[in-house]
This record gives structure tokens, sequence and C-alpha cells, in this order.
């Protein structure tokens, strides 16, 4: 083994000259191929900004949008003058986005107060240009360049789709007239249609090159950006602006060298946004603040070297290779076979009896084998081990393939679930192995309960009952649960075995027994409600109405009577909608006019403000009932507010497809858990309720195909109703 390192030596110096050789002339080649490609590119950049800017220069120096710039500045221009200017001005800048499809949106504003006069996007533009530098640049005369930012509107991205937040800039140049600057000219450019960052060949397949601002802002897509989504460094692979801080190693030391003067270059590497380790260069982009980087993965530019390293290092590594592949081969004769039968001993030890130690050799160790092989049937032989694995085994698939099974320590944590644990609880093993019991406990049962149960437990005694536990997913599942304590010899209590066997669904259908027979006292009761309430509540409003025409009540009593009578007539209607289910009568007619219709059958308290959407939307639908709709989420809505008082926003939409309504009031909110809850039968929050309004809301809209939800903060209901083919609403 000495003679050979010795030998070695010749050959490790002689590689390590070239290799400091290859070094220098790879390092110099690198440095010239990044610093090539960031000036191109960058003077690329440059000559687009260029043109743009131009290109505004000609579109305000034209005739038609000086005249009609100045027009529409003048407020004493006609209206029958204004349409025709906007008129001129629509031609002449749509025929200008044509012909420079770079350019989206074309904004006229006035040059002192920076009010928009002219538009060509079809709403008005949300951005304020007053204060912007490009604005107040082209104020004094010249044409500037906003920096880029996401865009407060739907635009098109790159893949010609609408959306917000799309990386957008503004150029803003004079129109100048006779008397002056008439107006500012401010165009929306498409930043997408910028050169490709990368368009020659350089033989590196890693090439990346992309875009940035002083702020650490990407401004544009970079080559390997889903690897930096699967880093958790970028949201989307969407093109977007990222933000990035210079001082986080996310654009690392490349970014630290831009000094807007000249190019800059990274040989030694660094840790780029993708978590890629590379070398770089980074190049100012004209008088803009934006930096052109390109990177290449240091392993791929230096991979000859790599290769001339991989070489002198196999070779070394080879030769001490052998030597110790020799030694091994000797000494693994030995170690192997005493090995595998210590591995056997382990396992007869924790009662595997099947193992095989059987080794094919004629010598000491061969022997040894022989001995162990003969010991290990005799104990078979001699006990009945083999049948009570057996029967344990069968046992515990038994209860596997019937029962959820886990086994928890004297702390309460778990040590073990069967595979139903896992698949009624929605957990994994691994979430549940080492976590205590109560990560499956549902917020229904007080601490006392609890406490109870463990003492009984750790006293040793047997627990039986129904337990209602949680799921991962918030879902709730009963059992019916069976907890043993097991006791060492010394009898000290070290596990506890739980049985368990799901009855959810048990206890689901004796609950809906229970509501279905609550229902149908309902039902029989509605006819009786119908002659014995509703008749007498006629009865008693006629005579009331006699006491006030003699003047023996006064305005206050009586008011206190009418609303008495109001709310024992909506609870009755409530039930009677919700027990009598008619076929729905459909017929076009006016939302809008119903729902204020609707409102006037009402008694509105003075602290309770009522608004209503100014639109006038029409629907096919059953009128009659849709009235109850409105009536039972406004009367809802008024009761919580009838007290500490409030606002109720009713807004309708009509959109292509559907009708959707939205009553929103201004209450403390809904408190059931879910909030669903409240669309079921019986099920009210209110003192005054029968617990049937929404279910009778939910049923007329479904009836109609629509849908309802209900949220908090603000209480909103929405009702969401499909538009029918036959019938024209537009």
């Amino acid at each position: 083994m000495l003679v050979l390192a010795v030998s070695l030596i010749p050959l490790i110096v002689i590689s390590v000259i070239l290799y400091v050789d290859r070094v220098e002339s790879k390092t110099t080649f690198l440095k010239d191929q990044l610093v090539t490609i960031s000036e191109s590119n960058s003077d690329d950049l440059v000559k687009w900004i260029d043109e743009r800017k131009n290109n505004a220069i000609v579109i305000a120096k034209d005739d038609v949008v000086i005249s009609s710039t100045k027009k529409l500045a003048d407020p004493k221009t006609s209206i029958n003058e204004r349409f025709q200017n906007r008129f001129e001005l629509e031609s002449k800048l749509g025929s200008s986005i044509e012909h420079f499809s770079d350019f989206e949106n074309f904004i006229i504003s006035n040059a002192k107060t920076g009010e928009p006069i002219f538009y060509t996007d079809t709403f008005p533009p949300d951005e304020k240009f007053k204060d912007k530098k490009h604005f107040q640049d082209a104020v004094k005369g010249e044409t500037s360049m906003s920096e880029v930012h996401l865009s407060t509107k739907a635009i098109r991205n790159q893949h010609g789709f609408y959306e917000y937040s799309v990386p957008t800039l503004f150029i803003s140049t004079p129109i100048k007239g006779e008397a002056g600057i008439e107006g500012i000219l401010t165009a929306r450019v498409n930043f997408f249609a910028k050169p490709a960052l990368i368009d020659h060949d350089y033989n590196f397949h890693t090439l990346d090159s992309y875009l940035v601002n002083s702020q650490g802002y990407f401004l544009s897509e970079p080559k390997y950006n889903i690897n930096a989504v699967s880093y958790g460094l970028l949201d989307d692979p969407m093109l977007k602006l990222h933000v990035k801080n210079p001082d986080s190693n996310q654009l690392t030391e490349i970014f630290k060298l831009v000094n807007n003067k000249e190019i800059k270059y990274n040989l030694n590497g660094y840790n780029n946004y993708g978590g890629h380790f590379v070398i770089g260069a980074i190049s100012p982009v004209g008088d803009t603040d934006w930096s052109y980087i390109t990177e290449i993965d240091k392993s791929e530019a230096f991979h000859e070297i790599v290769t001339v390293q991989f070489l002198i290092f196999a070779i070394i590594s080879v030769a001490l290779l052998i030597i110790f592949v020799t030694s091994y081969y000797f000494a693994s004769g030995l170690t192997i076979p005493i090995n595998k039968l210590n591995d056997a001993a382990h396992e007869i030890i924790k009662g595997n009896f099947n193992v095989k130690t059987k080794i094919n050799s004629k010598d000491e160790i061969g022997e040894l084998s022989n001995s162990f092989e003969y010991m290990v049937e005799h104990i078979k032989k001699t006990t009945d081990i083999e049948a009570q694995l057996a029967l344990q085994q069968n046992l515990r698939r038994a209860i596997d393939e019937s029962a959820i099974v886990s086994i928890l320590d004297n702390s309460g944590h778990i040590t073990f679930v069967n595979d139903e644990f896992c698949r009624v609880s929605k957990y994994s093993k691994e979430e549940l192995i080492g976590k205590h019991q109560k990560i499956l406990r549902a917020d229904m049962y007080p601490q006392e309960f609890y406490d109870q149960l463990w003492d009984d437990l750790r006293r040793g005694a047997i627990w039986r009952g129904e337990v209602c536990n949680k799921a991962k997913d918030g879902s709730l599942f009963w059992n019916k649960t069976t907890i043993v304590p097991f006791k060492d010899k010394n009898g000290k209590i070290y596990e506890f075995v739980a049985i368990r066997y799901n009855i959810t669904d048990q206890k689901e259908l004796a609950l809906k027994l229970v509501q279905a027979e609550r229902l149908t006292t309902v039902g029989e009761l509605s006819a009786r409600i119908s002659h014995d309430i509703r008749n007498p509540l006629s009865v008693i409003s006629n005579e009331i109405q006699m006491l006030k025409l003699k003047k023996l009540l006064n305005e206050n009593q009586t008011k206190r009577i009418d609303n008495a009578i109001k709310r024992i007539t909506h609870q009755t209607e409530e039930v009677l909608d919700y027990v009598h289910e008619s076929p729905l009568d459909i017929t076009k007619f006016n939302l809008t006019e119903l729902v204020k219709e609707s409102l006037d059958t009402m008694m509105i308290p003075s602290n309770v403000k009522i608004t209503i959407s100014e639109n006038e939307v029409f629907m096919a639908g059953d009128k009659h009932k849709m009235e109850v709709v409105l009536i039972n989420l406004i009367y809802n809505a008024i009761q919580v507010l009838e007290e500490g008082g409030g606002t109720i926003d009713i807004k309708l939409l009509n959109t292509k497809s559907e009708i959707i309504i939205e009553v929103i009031d201004s209450g403390s909110g809904i408190k059931l858990d879910p909030i669903d809850k409240v669309f079921e039968p019986l099920v009210t929050t209110k003192q005054k309720g029968t617990g049937l309004g929404l279910v009778s809301v939910k049923s007329i809209v479904e009836m109609h195909n629509g849908s309802v939800t209900v949220k908090n903060n603000p209480t909103t209901f929405t009702i969401k109703i499909p538009k029918m083919a036959d019938y024209d609403l537009d």
C-alpha cells in the first residue's frame, strides 16, 4: 500500500499543473461570454424603450390629437363639439393602437389638473397621474416613462387573458399646440412586448436572464421560475412582480454589484433565486433603474474543469479501492456469518422462531450454524409457542378488520393505531403516533368528563361508553368505546388499549327520526293553525280597528297590538309555507318592484335604514314564492336590528347567466357552528322564530334550481337563480 501511494505522487503533480492552467483560460472565456450577453441585451432594451417614446411623440404631434385635445380642455366647448372631438380621437387613437401594437390604451389628461379628459379604454382610468414623475416631466415638456408596477385593474397578461396585478408601465408626453401644452398624452405599454431576454444560442443549457429594478422586483419571467415556485420564492409560475430583499441572499451577491454605470460579474459562484449555484453578470439598462442579470449554473460553466478533477480523483480512488476491497474480502468471510447468527438470536428473543440461520460452509462457523438450527427446532417442538403466535395473529386480524383500535401509554399519548382508526379519523399514522389522545376531542364535553374518565382508568377500571370525536377535517364521528388498562408484573398500569366501533350512522339516523317526528307533528298542526289562529287573528284585528275608531285605544297601544298580530301572522305563514308546498307558477316579473312591494307590507322601525339597488332587474319565476323568500330574509334582518338599530342593504344583480340577490345587515352575526345549520328545520337563533322561515327560503330557491348561502362579517344571505332559457330578461 505504501509503494502504491509513492507511485501516485508524480501523477498528482502533473494533474495539478494542467488543472490550474485550464481554470485560468476557462475563467477568461466565461467572463467574456457573460459581459457580451448582458451588454447586447441591455442595449436591445434601451432601443426598445426609445422606440416606444418616439412612437408616443409621433402620436402626440398629430394635428387631430392636438386640435381635439385643445377643444376638450376648453370648458367653453359645446356638447356637440365635445362629442365630435371625442369621436375623432377615438378613430385616430384606435388606429394608432392597431399600428403601434405595444400600446394598450391612451389617456389624455388636463396638464394643469391631471384629470383625464379622454381615454380609449371602456371604463374611466383609476390611475392618478398628477403626482407621478412621468406626468410632471411631461408637463415640463419632456417625454418620460413610469416605473413598472402592478396594474390595479384587469388588463391583458402575457397569455392574452385579462387579470389584475399585471406588470404595467406608462409613457407620458406633452401635446403641444400653438399656445403651448394643450394636454398630456399617457400611453399604457404592453410590457410583455419587450424584446426576449435570451435571443442567441451561447451553447449553455442553463443560461438564464431576467430583469429586475432597484427595489429588487422581478420585471420579467426567469427561465427556471418553476423551480423557484418549488422553493417557495415565487407565488406561481405566472409572470408577476415579486418582492425580493437585496440583503436576504435571494438575489445575493450579483444584485449587490449593480452601480448603474458599468457591467459587473461574479465568477466565484452564488445561490440565485431558484437555489442554484451560479455565476453571473449584471448590467444597467440605460437611464432606467432596471438591471439585466445573466446567469449560468456553475456546474455547467466549469464542467470541463470538474471533469479534470474527477479524472484525477478517480485514478487515485480506484487504486485505494483495490486495496480496501482486497482487505474487506478476507474480513467479511468471518464477520457476515457471525452477524447473521446474532440477528437470528435477537429475533428468537422477540418470539419469532421462523428465522433461517443455515450457513453453507464446512468450517467452524458452519458447525455453529447447524447447532443453532437444531436448538431452534427443538424449542419449537417442545412448546406451544407456534400455536399461541398463530392465535395472536388471528385475534389481531379479526379486531383490526372490525374495530377502531388504538394503544395509549400511561400519560395518554398514542403509541399505536390500526388502519381503520386512520380511515375514520382522516389522520395518518405519522400524524397520530406520539400525539396526546385529546387531538381527537370534540368541543361538546366539559373538562370534568375527561377528568372522570382518566380517574377511572388510572384506578384500573375498564371504561365503557359512547363518545363523539373530531376528525382531522373537523367532521364529527361517534364511537361506542371500551378502554382497558394493562398492568405489568408489579401491578403498575403501563398502557391502555381502546377498542371503538363507529356508530355515527346510527346516531345520525336516530336524529333524523326525531326530526321527522317533529316535522310530522308540525304538518298535523298546520291545518289547525290555519283555522284556530289566523281566523281569530282576523277578528282581533278588526275589533282593534273598531276600538281605534272609537278612540278607546291610543296610537301607541294600537301600534303594539298591530305588531304582535303581524308577528303571529308571520310565524303562522312560515309554518304553512314550509308544510304546504305547491308547484311553481312561472311568470316574468320586475324583481326590483317586488322588493319594494314586500317592504310596504312590513313595519320597519325608525332606527333601521334599508337601501335597495337602483338598477331595475327582471326575472322569470314564481312571483308569490319569491315574495315569501324576500319577506323572510328582510323580516329576519329587521328582527336582528330592531333593538339596537342598523342598516339593511338589498342588492340585485342581473348577470349573463343568473339573477343574484344579496341581503346584508349590520347585526352582530349568526352564532351557529357551522353557520349552514340555519337552513335546517326547527333551528333558530331567535326567541320569536319558528325555525322554518329559512327552511322555506332554501326550499323555494332550490325549486327554482338556485342556491342560497350565508356568511358573517357582515351577515350576508346570497341567492343565485339561473336564468330560464325561454324568457328574455335583457
